[in-house]
């Protein structure tokens, strides 16, 4: 299924949105942060001129239905806030996803709220069975993130990602459409 480029998600506060250019710099000075980009799987950018490539990408795989990135910004003032996608993995039924909150609007719920919206989206507009996520075992704020909207431990991955010349380790946890449908009932 393909959606059109104006699709929105909303929550009481957020609305997560196609991205543009107009965030280039927002995300450029999110990865000014010491640490930020630690444990995402990309090299920071040093101009941003080099986030238009990624736009591009990510434009073209929305086109193309496999994936979907969405800006998070504050749904009152339009405040940029962070980024998430949902994407399709090599299994049919199964969709993955991956965020990051502007370091300066941590610790809000911010990205607990844009992951129920996002798990929604998966769940009812796809014919999904199970939404997965990876995250670094330092990464605290992510876990919680993740647990908080049921997703539940898989397995340990030593190995995770290779950044800074080193091995960072990760957990997969994942959630199911049945325990998702039992947790929107509650």
């Amino acid at each position: 299924m393909q959606f059109p480029k104006s699709t929105t998600l909303t929550t009481q506060n957020l609305r997560l949105r196609i991205p543009s250019k107009a965030d280039f710099p927002h995300i450029f000075s999110a990865t000014r942060y010491e640490g930020f980009n630690d444990g995402m799987l990309w090299e920071p950018p040093e101009t941003e001129v080099e986030l238009i490539k990624p736009l591009e990408a990510g434009i073209t795989r929305w086109e193309e239905g496999s994936a979907y990135g969405f800006t998070i910004e504050e749904k009152e003032t339009n405040e940029f806030l962070g980024r998430i996608s949902i994407r399709k993995t090599k299994e049919a039924d199964r969709w993955n996803i991956g965020f990051w909150t502007h370091p300066k609007h941590q610790g809000r719920g911010i990205m607990t709220a844009a992951v129920s919206a996002i798990l929604k989206f998966g769940f009812t507009q796809f014919n999904v069975k199970t939404i997965e996520a990876y995250y670094a075992t330092w990464n605290k704020g992510s876990e919680k993130v993740l647990h908080r909207n049921g997703l539940h431990f898989v397995k340990f991955i030593e190995q995770g990602f290779f950044k800074n010349g080193k091995w960072t380790a990760e957990n997969m946890v994942e959630i199911n459409r049945e325990d998702w449908l039992k947790g929107e009932r509650e």
